[in-house]
Order: structure tokens, then C-alpha cells, then sequence
């Protein structure tokens, strides 16, 4: 066997065993066997268990070692005790795919986690894929296999979805047959030993039975790489995600302001707006952008109108698309004139269009065919508030026909409100196509506003990672390594640390290292007043907290003075070894912040945002995965509140922009490059007036061996 095929032998499989296939209709086993065969899949579909010779009426194997030839699929629900041998008759069957649905692995302990790990690298040495353990099993609609121990199957779709629980994949999958969202198929990831979302995000990219892609995530294996794929495969096909985990269990001390501000869910956060993927905050929702995103062209633009033929409804609408960034636009008179000929004359020709209670099936049929095709709006949201239950069927063979119509000139997405009844309504079929239909505006506003961004996104120029000029990569290798070497995890000096940066061609601002205040004052006369004096201190990371900053020192005497202070601060803290870092004093630009911090589950992060000994009380830092491109950069700056300060106001000269974007793309190449970086603060990075350049005027590093979090992954 090699490990170089694809998942096609996983999620369209010629043949399938249940392993651990039970005589006991109640037994997980037993109730995978019989859910494959009542599902109606076609291939060979066998039983395998060593005390059995038939299971349900269907003929019974002691052992994947007496399967016939041809079966890519093995479906493992032994005990866990056994799963391995289990894994071993597979090899030995050349059975290319298995599901492991057996649990007590990672989840139970360190035991668990140690023979889980045993168990990947057993699959990895046959060159098997695997899926799990510790999970509920897959589901392919278009061959009606269902792999798994849910009794439910949807209906047949273009929705492809991945879960990383078992017991909530029961609930989406009931919620995806309720809300009538087909899906081509389902795979339940488990404890990700081997297959994880990225694997499928590969497969689903160029399966031509798959529009959409859900994915339910509790963990990312290797974020970096879903970054990557995210970007590719979300300029052709939409991927939302429900990320749980949104609050942190606690916080940690950090020496960095980069790190402290890095809190994992503001990062998933950045992660997904700079791939493209679209966040759901709850499951529900996760479908409501399904439904819209499966079955309408997406938007082209952010102009929505409203019909509706109730007053209350309207407003929401309008409230919700105006929170949500959508434009409710303004009619035209051409397109009031047209609407006018045929509404009553109670009715608002506005938008939103308030037919009013009377409105009938005629009238919803005109109104739609008019505002769909309005130049004015690129998207419709349709309102239907019964007023009298008996005519609700006549009022949606309006709606659909308004619909028809209008396909036959616009291709504008159209979501459905029907407030019908209590119950969420099932989407609307009008000549084959799915009108996505909601319970409440406020849904429909939301999806549509999601898929807006999404088109937007998908637009947009995607960036490139730039080749920077005099970066001298082995000059900071080596200062990370001694330092790694001397001294373990810890932050550099100040020289260590004025190599590095020059390594990269970042600017720091020229710097003068005294030991006593003397040296100090001459020192300051030849650097020109005023300076600032720092106390400089291996193992004082904020300076300012302590009061060991001093500004506008503006001759020798001030020097000493300061000095002494400073000194004496030093000494009462410990640092006995204190010296004093001059610097020439800075301080027409912007103050901003650039950081690197280094995250367990998602790599090097690079931050940025406004700067200055404030920079954790203004909150205003914002975070990308490295390596940055050019796009990134650009976003990072324009996101921040600096933003506004680089453009210049009240007599103030607009900032170097791209001096500043230069430095952060720097940054960026420096944290992908040394994989001994832990942490990095730039901070200030003052932006001088446009075509002055940056200058970094205070710099921490910190050096250490990096850990990843997360399952054992395959090295591929």
C-alpha cells in the first residue's frame, strides 16, 4: 500500500464491512450494519464478526482477514482493546479506509491519548486513511451510504459538512433534514488521529457533487495549512464555519504586549475574514447561510430590497440589512411609477414596498417581477405575513410566479420571510430552483449580508507574498540559537536584539548602551538632544510600569539626573547589572505597535495596531497567521484605528503607509523564518511624516523552543 491516494476509496467506496457487526440489534455495531443496508447502498456490504455466521439474514465473516477482494471501506466498532488488531486484519485484507467509531482514546487521559497515538502511527505505517476514533461514522447521500449510527439521513445535496462531535453531529444532521438542506456528505472527524477537516477541504474542493462546505470545528490540527486551503478553495466554493471555544478559560501572564492581546478567538476571527471562510455564531445559523449560499447566485452588490405586505416586518428588515452593512436602496421614480400602477393607494412605493394587509397573490406576483428587476437592487428579501390563513397558498403561487418571472431576465439572489407559522419554514421551489426561506427578517438580513462580504471577498485582489530585499535570515538564526543554547528560553539583550532587526532591515532607532551617568551625558552630546533615557534590564519587559522611562532630556546635567534615577530604580528591583539605553527623542508620527507572538494552535501570529504605553487598554491590535501578503498588510493597517491618524487631520501630516506596510511584511518574514521565535514587540513604531520613513524606538524579543498543540498529524 502507499499513502498517496485521495479519500475516493473513503467516501465512495465499492464495498463496505462493519467490523464488530453484532447479533444484539441494540449494539453500536449491529445498528451501523443494518443503518448501511436500510439506507439502500448498492456496493457489498459485509458483517464481520468471529462468533457470527449470519447477522440480520445476511452472511457473517470471523475476520477482515477472510473478506473477499475489493472492499475500500472497513467500519471498526471492536472494543477498544481490539481496535488495533482490528486495524492489522485491514492491512492484511488491503482495505485502504477505515472508520473507527470506538472511543476511549484521547478523550479519557493520557493512557488513551498514548494508544491513540499508537494507533495513527499503525495507520500511517500501511498507508491507510482513517477517520476518527472516537466518532459517529460518514454519510455519502449520492450512494446512499450512511456509515454511521445515526438514524437519520438528509436528503440529497450540494452541501458537504464535517463535525468534530459526534453526539452534536446527530443534532445538524436532524437539523439539516428539517430545514430540507441536502447534503453530498457528511463525515464525523472525531479525534482527528489521521483525517482532519483539511483532508476534506481537499477532497471537496474538485468533487463536483459539493457547492458548500460546513464545517463544525473544535480544534484546528494545522491552522496554517487551512489557511492556505480556505484561500484556494474559497474563491470557487463558500466554506462556513462554526468555531466553538469563542471565550478564553483563562488568562495566561505574558511578557509581550503582542501576547497578551492575542486571545485565541479574536485570531480565528482574523484567521476566517482573511481566507474568505464565513462564521457562523450558531448552529442555526450555520444552515441559514447554507440554504442562501446553496441555492442563490451570489450577490453583486451590497443594494437590497424589500417587499413585504406588513409594516412591522418591514422595519425589521430595514433595521437588520443597515446593522448587518447591507444598503436598503432608494427607488427609483421610474421604478415607483411602475410599482404605483397596480398597488393600492394606501400602499408605500418606498423601500421597503408595504403592499398592506389586502395584498393578494397579484400583487406580491408584480411587485417581485418590478423590484427584481430594479437597477437600484441587487438583492430581494420577500415578506409574507398571513392575514387570513386561507388565502396563504394562493399568496405563495404569487410569490413563485413573481419569481419565475423575473429568472427570465435577473439572476439577483432572493430570500423568502414567511411568517407563516411557528414552524421554520421549508424553502421554496420555483421551477427547480430553492428559494431560501426564513421565520424571521433578521435571518434572511444576516445570511445575505454573509454572503455580500463573501462576494466581496471573493473578488478581491488575494495578495502575494513578496520577495524582500536585504534580509540576512542566518545572521538572526545564529543569534537565536547562541542565545538559545547560553541561556534557554529567554529574551534577548539589547544587542542581540539590534542584530536581528538589522538582519531583517528593520529600522531601529540608533541606540547608545551607558553604564554610568556620566558616560550617559557624553554619550547623550553626541547622539543630540533631547533623548530618552531606558533602563535597560535583562528581565524588565515594561519599563514605563516601573517608571524607567525618562523623555525630553535636553542637556548633559539632565542626563546624570536622570541616569542616577533611573540606576537607583534599577537597583531596587533587583537589577543590579542596570544599565542606561539612550536614544535620540522622536515624536512627530503615528505611535503603532508591530508584534510577533508565537501560538500553540496557530503558529506564528503577527499583530498591529495603535502603539504607545497604552497599546492593552486601547485593545486595538489586530492579528494575522504568517506569512503575511501583501493584501494582509494593507487590510491589518486599514482595520486598525490608526488608520485614520495615518490619513492625516487637524493640521497633522499623514503618516508613511508604505514604510510602515514594508516593516510589518518584515516582521512577518522574520517570524516565518525563525522557528526559535517565541514572542516580539515593536512598540512604539512611530510612522513619520509620508516619505520620512518608520523608526522602531523600543524592541523585545524572546527566544525559546516552540510546541504545537494538538493530535499526532501526518506528515503530509
Amino acid at each position: 500500500m502507499t499513502n498517496n491516494h485521495g479519500l475516493a476509496s473513503l467516501l465512495e467506496p465499492r464495498a463496505v464491512a462493519v467490523l464488530g457487526a453484532s447479533r444484539d440489534p441494540s449494539a453500536l455495531g449491529r445498528r451501523i450494519f443494518d443503518a448501511i443496508v436500510s439506507a439502500g447502498y448498492e456496493g457489498p456490504t459485509y458483517a464481520v464478526n468471529p462468533h457470527a455466521d449470519q447477522i440480520g439474514g445476511h452472511p457473517c465473516v470471523p475476520s477482515a482477514r477472510s473478506l473477499p477482494p475489493g472492499v475500500d471501506l472497513a467500519v471498526i466498532a471492536v472494543p477498544r482493546d481490539f481496535v488495533l488488531s482490528a486495524i492489522d486484519d485491514c492491512a492484511a485484507a488491503r482495505i485502504p479506509s477505515v472508520v473507527v467509531i470506538t472511543a476511549g482514546f484521547s478523550e479519557t487521559g493520557e493512557a488513551g491519548r498514548a494508544l491513540q497515538n499508537a494507533l495513527a502511527e499503525r495507520v500511517r505505517t500501511y498507508g491507510m486513511r482513517m477517520v476518527g476514533p472516537n466518532c459517529m461514522g460518514l454519510l455519502n447521500t449520492r450512494l446512499l451510504l450512511n456509515a454511521s449510527f445515526s438514524p437519520i439521513v438528509p436528503p440529497q445535496g450540494s452541501v458537504a459538512l464535517s463535525s468534530q462531535s459526534g453526539a452534536l453531529g446527530l443534532a445538524i444532521l436532524d437539523l439539516a433534514r428539517d430545514r430540507d438542506i441536502g447534503l453530498s456528505t457528511f463525515v464525523s472527524v472525531g479525534n482527528k488521529a489521521d483525517l482532519s477537516s483539511n483532508d476534506l477541504l481537499e477532497y471537496w474542493e474538485t468533487d463536483p457533487d459539493t457547492s458548500v462546505i460546513l464545517l463544525y470545528l473544535e480544534s484546528f490540527g494545522n491552522p496554517q495549512k487551512f489557511a492556505r486551503l480556505a484561500r484556494r478553495i474559497g474563491r470557487h466554493k463558500p466554506i462556513v464555519a462554526l468555531k466553538s471555544g469563542r471565550t478564553r478559560a483563562g488568562s495566561r501572564a505574558a511578557g509581550s504586549h503582542t501576547a497578551a492581546l492575542a486571545a485565541s478567538d479574536a485570531v480565528v476571527d482574523e484567521l476566517f475574514r482573511a481566507t474568505g471562510v464565513i462564521r457562523a455564531n450558531t448552529i442555526d445559523e450555520m444552515f441559514d447561510l447554507a440554504s442562501c449560499l446553496s441555492a442563490q447566485p451570489l450577490p453583486r452588490g451590497r443594494r437590497v430590497g424589500i417587499v413585504t405586505n406588513a409594516g412591522g416586518p418591514g422595519i425589521l428588515a430595514v433595521d437588520a440589512c443597515e446593522g448587518a452593512g447591507l444598503d436598503v436602496a432608494e427607488f427609483s421614480d421610474r421604478t415607483r411609477a411602475q410599482l404605483s400602477e397596480f398597488l393600492s393607494a394606501s400602499a408605500s412605493l418606498g423601500n421597503p414596498v408595504d403592499m398592506v394587509a389586502s395584498a393578494g397573490s397579484d400583487a406580491y406576483r408584480r411587485a417581485i417581477t418590478v423590484a427584481l428587476a430594479a437597477d437600484e437592487v441587487d438583492a430581494l428579501i420577500i415578506i409574507y405575513t398571513p392575514v387570513d390563513p386561507g388565502q396563504s397558498a394562493q399568496v405563495m403561487v404569487g410569490i413563485a410566479a413573481g419569481i419565475a418571472e423575473s429568472r427570465r431576465t435577473s439572476q439577483k439572489p432572493v430570500l423568502a420571510c414567511l411568517m407563516a407559522d411557528a414552524a421554520r419554514p421549508k424553502p421554496l421551489t420555483v421551477g427547480g430552483e430553492r428559494i431560501p426561506a426564513y421565520a424571521f427578517p433578521e435571518n434572511a438580513a444576516r445570511a445575505l449580508a454573509c454572503a455580500v462580504k463573501y462576494a466581496e471577498w471573493r473578488e478581491s485582489d488575494p495578495g502575494v507574498v513578496p520577495s524582500l530585499p536585504g534580509i540576512r535570515s542566518q545572521a538572526a538564526r545564529d543569534v537565536f540559537q547562541r542565545a538559545l543554547d547560553t541561556r534557554g528560553d529567554s529574551w534577548l539583550t539589547a544587542d542581540e536584539v539590534r542584530t536581528v532587526l538589522d538582519a531583517y532591515s528593520l529600522p531601529l532607532l540608533n541606540t547608545c548602551i551607558t553604564r554610568s551617568p556620566d558616560e550617559a551625558a557624553a554619550a547623550a552630546t553626541t547622539l543630540g538632544f533631547p533623548v530618552v533615557a531606558k533602563i535597560n534590564a535583562a528581565g524588565l519587559l515594561h519599563k514605563s510600569d516601573v517608571g524607567g522611562v525618562r523623555t525630553s532630556l535636553r542637556s548633559a546635567d539632565d542626563v546624570r539626573t536622570a541616569s542616577r534615577e533611573l540606576l537607583d530604580i534599577a537597583r531596587g528591583l533587583g537589577f543590579a547589572d542596570a544599565t542606561i539605553l539612550l536614544q535620540r527623542m522622536v515624536s512627530d508620527g503615528v505611535e503603532t505597535m508591530i508584534g510577533v507572538t508565537y501560538d500553540s494552535s496557530f503558529g506564528p501570529l503577527v499583530g498591529f495596531g495603535l502603539g504607545g504605553v497604552d497599546v492593552e487598554l486601547e485593545q486595538d491590535v489586530h492579528f494575522r497567521a504568517s506569512p503575511l501578503t501583501d493584501r494582509d498588510a494593507a487590510a491589518m493597517i486599514a482595520e486598525s484605528r490608526a488608520w485614520r491618524r495615518l490619513q492625516g487631520s487637524r493640521g497633522r501630516p499623514a503618516g508613511d503607509v508604505p514604510a510602515l506596510t514594508d516593516i510589518l511584511l518584515r516582521v512577518s518574514q522574520l517570524a516565518s523564518d525563525q522557528p526559535l521565535l517565541l514572542e516580539l514587540d515593536l512598540n512604539p513604531v512611530l510612522a513619520r511624516p509620508r516619505g520620512q520613513g518608520c523608526a522602531v524606538l523600543d524592541a523585545r524579543v524572546r527566544v525559546g523552543r516552540r510546541v504545537t498543540k494538538g493530535p499526532f498529524v501526518r506528515s503530509s
